[in-house]
């Protein structure tokens, strides 16, 4: 088959998002099939100037073709025109080549969705919508789309977008069901795949400063994006209520748009939190080995829209989780079932103080939940597991 896979970052941007995607399309083309990827110019923490400056590659028999696309961080009209220059190259590739099937992800939102639907309809494509997120919920949740006619513009264009979509991947089925409940959510083909820790990242800027993680010390460890919908000020006034416990020690790694505003208020508070930058996932791993717990939080109600793709670096890595997402939620009801972490509410920031105290002062807890965690991985998220998966999707659509 012929594929094509567009995403807004791919290989070697450093958003795990991108990298998964990497390593979806690496599995297709392993299987036999044809792979195009269309994406932007690397744009964070890329060592090379060269791969910078390459809008044309093939690598692993993989034909990527990259636009040079300007940063779109805190500019809405920027994100619009590149999201619209993205759709058109998708346009322009599939009107140009004869592809079997369009894989578009969510990234960049409603209007990726919109154009790859067009081409599907217009050149008899199949098409996969991969939703990592679900949009326009995200943005009606996150106040971006709050004006009541431009939501239902934008979920009038998703709607028919999602009709037109031969399968549907979300991550869980809190997911699913809030797609079944738009207003023709029921004629949508919805599929379950959830995401898997990838194994490798390139090409990153060297990162010389060492992680001490004291054996002595409760280290917890947060990675991903310091962004809107994590509640990470309140864990950082959760760190700043036991200062003095020296032996409770926050790592936070990533980066997003309230990640100085993080700094600053942890060093105000005078919080026992450290900050890094992204890093490579090898050195992250080797990282994460010696935590001895992470970190999960969302807003409430946003595990309706998304699901934390950090979950499964974790449990790779036998790390536990202490998590604030939803009780009712797929997370925590699988977290409950296979024993590897803990639930706690952040509404009283004292909650998180009180259980990182408990849990420091007592390890009792600790080998057998990264135990389990490691079990939990191999069983529901490992990489053969959730390839597998994509390769009978596939296979059903080329039915």
């Amino acid at each position: 088959m012929k594929i094509l896979i567009s995403h807004r970052f791919i290989w070697p941007d450093n958003a795990n998002c991108g990298q998964l995607v990497w390593e979806i399309a690496k599995h297709f083309q392993s299987e036999g099939h044809e792979v195009d990827i269309l994406s932007s110019l690397p744009s964070r923490n890329i060592s090379s100037e060269k791969l910078n400056k390459k809008k044309f590659q093939i690598i692993s028999k993989i034909k990527i073709r990259r636009m040079n696309l300007p940063i779109e961080t805190n500019k809405p009209l920027q994100r619009i025109y590149n999201a619209i220059k993205i759709g058109l190259m998708v346009l322009l590739s599939t009107s140009k080549k004869k592809y079997d099937i369009i894989l578009m992800t969510s990234v960049p939102p409603i209007l990726g969705g919109l154009f790859a639907a067009l081409s599907s309809k217009l050149f008899k494509i199949k098409f996969i919508y991969f939703c990592m997120d679900l949009y326009p919920e995200v943005g009606k949740f996150s106040k971006d789309f709050n004006n009541f006619f431009f939501y239902k513009l934008l979920s009038v264009i998703e709607n028919w977008s999602c009709k037109q979509a031969n399968s549907i991947i979300v991550h869980s089925k809190d997911m699913k069901r809030t797609l079944l409940n738009r207003l023709e959510g029921k004629k949508y083909n919805i599929e379950l795949i959830n995401n898997f820790s990838v194994s490798s990242s390139l090409e990153f800027k060297s990162f010389n400063r060492k992680f001490n993680l004291s054996k002595k010390k409760l280290n917890i460890i947060f990675i991903g994006n310091h962004g809107r919908f994590q509640e990470l000020e309140k864990v950082i006034r959760a760190m700043s209520v036991i200062k003095k416990r020296k032996d409770i020690q926050l790592y936070m790694i990533g980066d997003g748009i309230k990640k100085k505003r993080l700094i600053y208020l942890a060093e105000k508070l005078k919080a026992n939190v450290k900050f890094f930058p992204y890093l490579p996932v090898d050195v992250l791993k080797k990282i994460m080995k010696k935590a001895d717990i992470g970190l999960v939080t969302l807003r409430p109600n946003m595990y309706k829209y998304a699901y934390p793709g950090k979950l499964m670096t974790y449990l790779e890595c036998g790390v536990p989780i202490i998590s604030n997402i939803d009780k009712k939620s797929e997370f925590i009801k699988n977290m409950k079932l296979f024993n590897y972490g803990f639930h706690v509410s952040i509404k009283n920031i004292k909650n998180l103080s009180d259980k990182l105290v408990y849990l420091s002062d007592n390890f009792s807890w600790k080998r057998k939940m990264q135990k389990n965690a490691r079990n939990a991985y191999k069983r529901c998220f490992s990489q053969k597991i959730i390839l597998y998966k994509w390769s009978k999707i596939l296979n059903k659509n080329n039915l």
